[in-house]
């Protein structure tokens, strides 16, 4: 299900939709395949990546887990991938052991061109990125406690296209991001039923207090 928070106008798709071999329409898949399984996004392919639509924004959070244990496993935040200058910054189970070890930050699609190194290990958190100027900061929210690292790429994304990459056993749930161009987010099919269902629930509220001030 998508959500707009009106304080921060953020955009959340929390994936809770029934499974599908897609991840809606909102979504481009750049490469591989990505689909939902039991509220989460995955990937049967390797260095499967999907940007979204219309998307503006300079900051992203996702959450990251594994879904088993494969070597190369990753979960990655994408900015300007549809441009010449783009960002790629992941956390990886490098080792095959479980564990998220690694974090990198590369370009493309995991071009393996940057930074790639050793972090506090976890099975699963919340991995946030902000980009102001040539500068992108990665933020590993897990076990407790936050890993900061952060690189400057010498150049801002292209676009302010944004997304996320999986590999192998990879899983991502709540995805943030700041803004769609024009307006919210469309709710996919699923979360449209639930807002009827909410609207039709808010209709009879209204209707019992018209009868009790009548009454």
């Amino acid at each position: 299900m998508l959500g707009t928070s009106a304080a921060q106008a953020d955009v959340t798709d929390h994936f809770n939709r029934a499974d599908a071999l897609t991840l809606g329409t909102n979504y481009t898949v750049q490469n591989g395949n990505l689909r939902i399984q039991n509220n989460r996004a995955i990937t049967t392919n390797f260095v499967s990546l999907a940007t979204y639509d219309n998307s503006i924004s300079d900051s992203a959070s996702i959450d990251v887990a594994l879904r088993g244990i494969d070597a190369g496993s990753y979960v990655a935040l994408s900015f300007g991938f549809d441009s010449a200058n783009s960002y790629f910054i992941k956390v990886q189970d490098n080792d095959g052991d479980g564990f998220f070890d690694r974090y990198g930050f590369d370009t493309g699609n995991n071009d393996l061109n940057g930074v790639f190194a050793n972090l506090n290990p976890f099975q699963s958190g919340t991995i946030r990125v902000d980009v102001t100027g040539t500068v992108a900061t990665l933020k590993v929210f897990a076990n407790g406690g936050e890993q900061t690292f952060s690189a400057d790429y010498g150049y801002a994304p292209g676009s302010s296209t944004v997304g996320f990459g999986l590999n192998r056993l990879g899983a991502a749930d709540n995805f943030t991001f700041d803004a769609v161009r024009g307006g919210a987010a469309v709710p996919e099919p699923a979360s449209w039923a639930l807002m009827i269902a909410g609207f039709g629930l808010a209709g009879a509220a209204s209707r019992t207090r018209r009868r009790a001030a009548l009454a």
